[in-house]
């Protein structure tokens, strides 16, 4: 992520400035910060973690959804773009914003692992309706979980890092399992050799 110079704008002011931009951009705390692309690792983790969700949701009135839905933060007045979000509120197809946001999944990298797993953890327990909180690790078979306690706090779980484990996500009836988080990212599994010719 590159930093741009401070706007001193409110969250308002600049959710109506970025609707306008090309590109995609984080509000925290008073910076704008422009997002950058990720790893090819990242993306198949990402792109896997959309693969197992879409049919379990099916059927339901919630949907899984990639970086382009943006969750904003208005108790600590901050913008976010996780890279995976189950929504659960209504749908609008004009929107930018998830609806009702109840788990959030982001994937890590070396250099936003440590700001993912305390900074945005301030932020997305600040939305009530967000149940979970996954970090992905990308270098290593590693998820840490957050999930609200009875009095509404996020509290971090054990670590799963066995490739051969299951990830309950809250809501849903099927875990998942680690193996197909990490698929085709060389943990536990072979790399597809390619398209068929």
């Amino acid at each position: 992520m590159g930093e741009a110079r401070p706007r001193g704008w409110s969250l308002a002011e600049f959710l109506t400035w970025e609707e306008q931009q090309p590109e995609r951009y984080e509000y925290v705390g008073g910076h704008v910060i422009m997002m950058a692309g990720g790893t090819q690792a990242h993306a198949i983790i990402a792109t896997n973690l959309i693969a197992l969700l879409r049919p379990l949701l099916r059927g339901s009135s919630c949907r899984p959804s990639g970086s382009d839905l943006r969750i904003p933060t208005p108790e600590t007045g901050n913008s976010r773009y996780p890279d995976v979000t189950i929504d659960c509120g209504k749908f609008d197809a004009a929107a930018h914003d998830a609806s009702e946001p109840a788990v959030v999944f982001e994937v890590l990298s070396k250099s936003t692992g440590w700001y993912d797993q305390t900074q945005k953890v301030k932020d997305y327990a600040s939305v009530p309706t967000i149940r979970q909180y996954v970090c992905i690790s990308q270098s290593e078979p590693r998820i840490s979980v957050w999930l609200r306690d009875v009095e509404g706090r996020f509290v971090q779980q054990e670590d799963l890092v066995e490739i051969d484990g299951e990830l309950a996500i809250a809501g849903l009836r099927e875990p998942l399992r680690v193996a197909d988080i990490y698929e085709e990212t060389g943990f536990g599994d072979t790399p597809a050799s390619g398209l068929a010719g």
